[in-house]
C-alpha cells in the first residue's frame, strides 16, 4: 500500500458552554470575554479551575469536554500521517498524550465582549501552533529512511502490526522532540459572534469551527508518500 499525508482540517465542534445571563451591557461584555476564555482553556489546555469557579460546573463535564478535544486532535494526526492501520491501544495512548502536550502550548488571548449593530462579538488573538512546519524536514528525512529500510528488507520479519506501530512511534518522537521549542505564526483575529436569546448565550456555530481551525498551523508542503507493505 502507499500512504500520503496531507494533513486535513475536520473542524471540531467543541462542547458548547451554555450560561443563563441576566444584567447591563457592561456585564454582557465581560461575562462574555469569561466565557470564551473559559471554553478555549477547558478544550486546549485541560484548565478547568475558572470553568468551575464561574459557572458552578461539573469538573467530570470540564474533563469529558477536554478529553474530547485531545481525542479528535490525536485521530486527526493519525489520518494526517497515514496510520490509521496502527491503531492499536498503545499507539491511540502515544497519540493522545502527544495531543495534550501538544495543545497545552496554544496561545491566545480574548477581548472583551463588544456590540456590532445589534450583536455582541468577542475577538480571540490566536498563535497558531507551527509544529507540523517545524518537524516536516525532519518527518521528511524520516519518510525516505523508512522506505529504504523496507526495501533492504528489515522489516520482512515484523508482524504488520509491530511494523506499523514502529513507524507511528517514529512520526510521534520526532513531534514530540518539537514541543519544547514549539513555534508559533503569525496571530491571527478571529471575530466570534455570541448567541444570545437573552437568557442563555453560546458562541456561534459557524465562528467556533474558525476559531477551532485557526489554532494549528497546516503544513505548506505535502509529504511524500510512505511504503506501507504488509509483512508477516
Amino acid at each position: 500500500m502507499k500512504r500520503k499525508t496531507k494533513f486535513t482540517i475536520v473542524v471540531l465542534v467543541m462542547t458548547f458552554l451554555i450560561f443563563s445571563l441576566t444584567g447591563c451591557a457592561h456585564k454582557k461584555k465581560t461575562a462574555y470575554q469569561t466565557y470564551v476564555q473559559n471554553l478555549l482553556d477547558v478544550n486546549y489546555k485541560g484548565d478547568f479551575d475558572n470553568y468551575i469557579k464561574n459557572t458552578g460546573g461539573k469538573e467530570s463535564d470540564a474533563v469529558s469536554m477536554h478529553e474530547d478535544c485531545i481525542s479528535y486532535l490525536a485521530n486527526q494526526l493519525i489520518t494526517h500521517y497515514s496510520l490509521d492501520n496502527a491503531k492499536s491501544v498503545d499507539i491511540n495512548d502515544t497519540y493522545r498524550e502527544l495531543a495534550a502536550e501538544i495543545y497545552s502550548k496554544t496561545k491566545y488571548e480574548v477581548s472583551e465582549g463588544y456590540k456590532k449593530g445589534s450583536e455582541y462579538y468577542v475577538d480571540v488573538t490566536v498563535h497558531p501552533l507551527n509544529i507540523l512546519n517545524q518537524a516536516y524536514d525532519e518527518i521528511f528525512k524520516y519518510i525516505d529512511a523508512f522506505n529504504k529500510s523496507v526495501t533492504a528488507g528489515k522489516y520482512n520479519n515484523y508482524t504488520k502490526e509491530d511494523y506499523e506501530a514502529t513507524f507511528a512511534e517514529g512520526i510521534a518522537d520526532i513531534l514530540n522532540s518539537k514541543i519544547t521549542s514549539i513555534e508559533y505564526t503569525e496571530p491571527v483575529t478571529v471575530s466570534v459572534k455570541m448567541v444570545d436569546d437573552g437568557e442563555y448565550y453560546y458562541i456561534d456555530t459557524t465562528d467556533l469551527a474558525k476559531l477551532d481551525a485557526s489554532m494549528l498551523a497546516l503544513e505548506e508542503q505535502t509529504l511524500p508518500e510512505t511504503s506501507s507493505e504488509e509483512t508477516k
